[in-house]
């Protein structure tokens, strides 16, 4: 899938386009194929898109956290969603963003 990375350069970070496998769904979460995603300038130097959970120093990351989409999967174990719903909302700050044509997230 076509995704945006954040990329280090010279004059600070910036959007690359990338190609990245597609994600699945893990335990509880829904796959979203995204229509449109939100990226704010300041997004791209705060700690989450620059670190892991743990801390560790976090390279490519797939900003936008805000989405609106359509459910195309559904993980186990994640209830009270369809496959085809339009919907919208925010996934985790450390998994990859919505500058991509799929995300997940927890619903």
């Amino acid at each position: 899938m076509k995704a945006m990375q954040a990329n280090k350069a010279d004059q600070g970070p910036m959007l690359r386009l990338a190609e990245l496998q597609k994600p699945k769904p893990r335990l509880g979460e829904i796959l979203i194929q995204v229509h449109a995603a939100g990226v704010t300038p300041t997004e791209l130097l705060r700690y989450p898109t620059t670190h892991t959970k743990s801390g560790i120093a976090r390279t490519r990351a797939v900003p936008g956290h805000e989405f609106s989409g359509v459910i195309t999967e559904i993980g186990k174990e994640a209830q009270g969603f369809n496959i085809g719903e339009e919907v919208y909302g925010m996934n985790d700050w450390f998994d990859d963003g919505a500058t991509a044509e799929f995300c997940t997230t927890l619903p």
